[in-house]
């Protein structure tokens, strides 16, 4: 019996398994207290897997039998895995289809979209350090100088917004805005080498399946930046005829009221909170995955730990990463609060007096209490005994 065993082991270690040529890695990235690693089978569903279960799959290429890759696991890990550890991880590999059957073809290189691909070589230049420095400093520039002319912008814009002709001029040309900031999106992603990009510019969206595993967080800034930037390039003519343009002229209120609109339509893009461009931009920057919803669950669990010194332990970054957007979170809600409070009681004082600002806040209280809670808690995720996958969230 026991040679028996033995010599299955023996047969099991032999093998040379070979994970599907479709799979995507991320680079390391956090959640919360861990690093993790997120593993995607292209169209499928994606997997949080830790830096044991990474260097595996990176390691089961058909190659290299899995005593060799035992012995490279323990010389890094210090831990030998053996036949019983290799069998739950090969079944978990086939229960989730990451294995590559034998005698599979190759999967077929995919190619990008061919407009995609077209445009991407075309404005390749706009993609270089040079062009990113002007294209930042001119855009910076031109806000700046907005924000200094504020007052006389808004005089001439305000007219616009009571015609309904240039509303709906405004409005054509923001939709014009809201397709090209997809297209951009789409573009960029194209040319840094992501070939699924799922493009519908009349309902706004751009769906990247590889964007999450660029192995440069520069990479990823940009795409998310791209649409951003394309809005805000919009704004530039409209800007320059309001400067051009005779004062009180249809023309003249219309590109005010252009400049107004499309610098609000392209600023939120960088505001960043979830799921707004500017959010994924400070997500990939910091490296974290779910950095908001991380956040808030850092927060609310310090002073639990603080008492009782139970709960999972943050990394110094992750403790200064997670608290300082957790805590600009939630100063950032409690000021809308305050303010949609405020204006509030102002509409109902007409009719309650002062007490109409107590229940307006009340009711902003109670709705962001009621939103809190309802969003689901974290869960508690235990360092596995043996490496195999998490699969306790996809993608």
């Amino acid at each position: 019996m026991t040679d028996s065993v033995l010599s299955d082991g023996a047969t099991l270690l032999a093998n040379r398994p070979r994970v599907r040529s479709d799979l995507l890695f991320s680079r390391e990235l956090g959640r919360g207290p861990d690093r993790i690693y997120l593993v995607k089978v292209r169209g499928g569903k994606a997997f949080e897997v830790a830096a044991k279960e990474r260097f595996l799959l990176s390691r089961l290429d058909g190659q290299r039998s899995l005593a060799e890759i035992g012995e490279e696991y323990a010389a890094r890990f210090g831990r030998r895995l053996g036949p019983a550890q290799w069998s739950q991880l090969l079944w978990l590999l086939h229960q989730r289809d990451l294995l590559r059957p034998p005698g599979a073809p190759e999967g077929r290189a995919v190619a990008p979209p061919r407009t995609l691909g077209r445009l991407a070589a075309a404005f390749a230049w706009v993609f270089s350090a040079p062009s990113g420095v002007v294209l930042g400093v001119g855009l910076l520039a031109m806000y700046g100088s907005l924000a200094a002319a504020a007052p006389g912008l808004w005089r001439a814009a305000a007219p616009a917004f009571g015609d309904w002709r240039h509303v709906a001029g405004i409005v054509a040309v923001c939709y014009l805005s809201a397709m090209l900031h997809e297209l951009a999106h789409g573009v960029a992603a194209t040319h840094f080498g992501c070939r699924v990009v799922r493009l519908n510019l009349l309902a706004f969206s751009c769906r990247v399946e590889e964007y999450q595993y660029l192995p440069a967080r520069a990479q990823q800034v940009v795409i998310a930046a791209a649409g951003g930037v394309a809005n805000s390039l919009l704004v530039v003519p409209f800007a320059f005829a309001w400067l051009v343009t005779a004062d009180g002229s249809a023309g003249h209120r219309f590109a005010a009221a252009m400049v107004v609109a499309g610098a609000v339509q392209s600023l939120v893009n960088f505001v960043p909170v979830p799921p707004l461009d500017g959010y994924k931009m400070l997500s990939h920057q910091v490296g974290m995955v779910a950095l908001a919803e991380e956040s808030r669950w850092y927060l609310w669990s310090r002073p639990r730990y603080w008492l009782t010194r139970r709960g999972p332990r943050y990394p110094r970054r992750a403790r200064l990463v997670l608290g300082l957007y957790g805590m600009a979170w939630h100063a950032t809600i409690a000021g809308a609060g305050t303010a949609i409070a405020y204006g509030a009681g102002d509409l109902l004082r007409p009719y309650l007096g002062h007490a109409a600002y107590a229940g307006s806040a009340a009711a902003v209280v109670l709705t962001i209490t009621l939103w809190l809670v309802a969003r689901p808690r974290r869960p508690v995720r235990a360092v596995p005994a043996q490496p195999t996958p998490h699969h306790q969230r996809t993608q």
